[in-house]
């Protein structure tokens, strides 16, 4: 029971860790040409953020679905992911933000990763 457990978990990880990165890149790159601090427009930083947002809700949806509704390890992982991926953009300086920005976008998408926990787990 428990490799069948760790499996769903790994499973889960990998497919919300995925969606996340096609969700946010369609947030980010397709509804909208870019969220950049300065220079997208007001209108373009509210889409893109809140579709981004959508994109970690979904996310974490997709992650409880495969991971079951009781195991909250996928976004605990998902979270080390989004905080490890923000952490090394912005020590090699590939973030094209002020950091900041660049914090409370990780920030914020790790909160809507759990969002999606939360919000499927009480159905």
């Amino acid at each position: 029971m428990k490799s069948k457990l760790i499996l769903r978990t790994i499973l889960a990880v990998i497919v919300g860790e995925l969606a996340l990165a096609l969700l946010t890149t369609v947030a980010q790159g397709v509804i909208v040409q870019g969220v950049h601090w300065g220079i997208s427009s007001t209108s373009d930083l509210i889409i893109g953020g809140v579709a981004t947002l959508a994109a970690g809700v979904a996310s974490g949806v997709l992650a409880v679905i495969i991971g079951g509704k009781g195991n909250f390890w996928p976004h605990i992982f998902l979270s080390m992911l989004i905080a490890t991926e923000t952490t090394y953009l912005i020590a090699t300086d590939h973030i094209g933000n002020p950091l900041w920005f660049a914090i409370l976008s990780a920030l914020g998408l790790i909160a809507a990763v759990w969002m999606g926990f939360y919000i499927f787990r009480k159905k």
